[in-house]
């Protein structure tokens, strides 16, 4: 098994380089089982946020929220099920990740995966708002189609709780996004615009879900900028399917 050069954080060229293992005959396999975990992550996040409650929740308007959920509640609970979705492929792509960039510098490995997993626990938790909603808007809505107000609020504000508490978990992520990153920049195992995108990535989801929990009159400006957010991780989720390798030319070479 051959090693590896990359250049330490302290960047002291070669003195400071540091021999380490590959992550092993299986890391192929590893980053296109990550890869997949990854686009399965950008799919089932876009159908339950977009999909589904971009067109059941209706902002300030309990009642046709209740309404339309009521309507649709297999639906809803689909969005439901692709959130959950999403947390089981973001612990595979967290402990994929790992696996993948450990070499590198494990502590920084380790705390990449910390942050992701904990940006997945507190979503997981986060959904219980979701079921809440549900059961709110389906009591809201009476068999003649009366829409009760009280339920239908109770309905709205456990949606935008959840919406809340799950920019709150994407604080987490944008945590670990900056930790992959530099695990990127070390070890040049991408193209140079991944991992500097996720920087930028890390940045956007934490000034994005800082403004939603204190400043939400500035979301209207962030928005656009996830749209970086989503080329870079698709970008890395195809480096990861087609393999890990350093760039060419770089210091980080096989022995």
């Amino acid at each position: 098994m051959s090693n590896t050069t990359i250049p330490t954080i302290d960047g002291t060229g070669a003195t400071g380089s540091a021999q380490v293992e590959p992550a092993g005959h299986g890391a192929p396999g590893i980053a296109r089982l990550t890869g997949l975990a990854y686009l399965g992550i950008i799919a089932t996040g876009i159908f339950a946020e977009f999909v589904v409650r971009g067109s059941l929740v209706v902002d300030d308007d309990p009642m046709a929220t209740a309404i339309k959920i009521a309507e649709n509640t297999a639906l809803f609970r689909a969005g439901i099920g692709a959130d959950v979705a999403m947390v089981a492929f973001d612990a595979m792509v967290a402990f994929g990740l790992f696996r993948l960039l450990r070499h590198v510098d494990r502590k920084l490995a380790i705390t990449a995966t910390v942050w992701r997993l904990l940006q997945g626990a507190v979503i997981a938790v986060n959904l219980l708002f979701l079921v809440s909603a549900l059961g709110h808007a389906q009591d809201a809505v009476t068999g003649d189609g009366t829409v009760m107000p009280g339920p239908a609020t109770d309905a709205l504000d456990a949606i935008e709780r959840h919406a809340v508490g799950y920019d709150v978990g994407l604080i987490a992520f944008a945590l670990s996004c900056f930790a992959v990153a530099r695990l990127l920049q070390i070890s040049r195992l991408t193209p140079r615009w991944i991992a500097l995108g996720m920087y930028a990535t890390g940045a956007v989801y934490l000034i994005g879900s800082l403004a939603a929990v204190f400043a939400p009159d500035l979301l209207t400006v962030i928005d656009p900028f996830y749209g970086i957010a989503l080329v870079v991780e698709f970008g890395f989720a195809v480096c990861l399917l087609k393999g890990l390798r350093p760039r060419a030319g770089s210091s980080a070479r096989a022995a």
